[in-house]
Parts: C-alpha cells; structure tokens; sequence
C-alpha cells in the first residue's frame, strides 16, 4: 500500500499493519490473507491478482485501480461512500480510476 494512503486511513482511525512492519512482505499471498482473517482486518491492494486471491479466500478487500499516484485523492473524496459499501456486507470494494466505488458480496 503507498505511503499517502496508509497516512489518510490511519488519520481516519484505522489502524493500517503493512504486510512488511508485520513480518509477512516476503510471504505468499494466501498468508497475508490468513493474517487478515484472523484480524478481522480488510486488505487494502493496487494488485489485481492478489484482489481475486483475496476474494476467493472470503476477505474484505479494498481494490484501487491504479494510477497509485492517485489513490490518496480517490479514496479521500470516495472514503464515506466506501465505508457505507463495507458496513453494507460487502466483501470486496473496487475504486475504480473515474467514478463510484464498486461492491460485490463476493
């Protein structure tokens, strides 16, 4: 997750782990999803691939279309609209490059 989006959840009052401050950067990815469920924590990616292995596993995810030099605006204009997604059931949150945030149960 870049740095600016990490800042912006947090100063939101969500505590961010980074897969590398908690000693998973180097694992496979079905570990860091583990790691989320086990937390109860929703996973936050640029990666397409990884959105989908999180998906399959049954976790909150949180997909931002690239450009990642974007994120921090998208999110911050879009942030009531997808906390209102997650708190609604779903499972997975797409922020698209232009637009509303996208829901899906699964």
């Amino acid at each position: 997750m870049v740095e600016p989006v990490a800042a912006l959840l947090n100063g939101r009052g969500h505590p961010v782990r980074r897969a590398r401050d908690v000693g998973l950067a180097d694992e496979a990815d079905i570990v860091i999803i583990d790691y989320a469920l086990e937390f109860d924590l929703v996973i936050v990616t640029f990666d397409r691939d990884f959105r989908s292995a999180v998906q399959r596993q049954g976790a909150r995810c949180l997909h931002i279309r690239p450009p990642e030099r974007t994120a921090r605006r998208r999110l911050r204009e879009e942030y009531e609209a997808v906390i209102a997604l997650f708190l609604g059931g779903a499972l997975l949150v797409t922020l698209p490059r232009e637009g509303d945030p996208e829901a899906s149960s699964r």
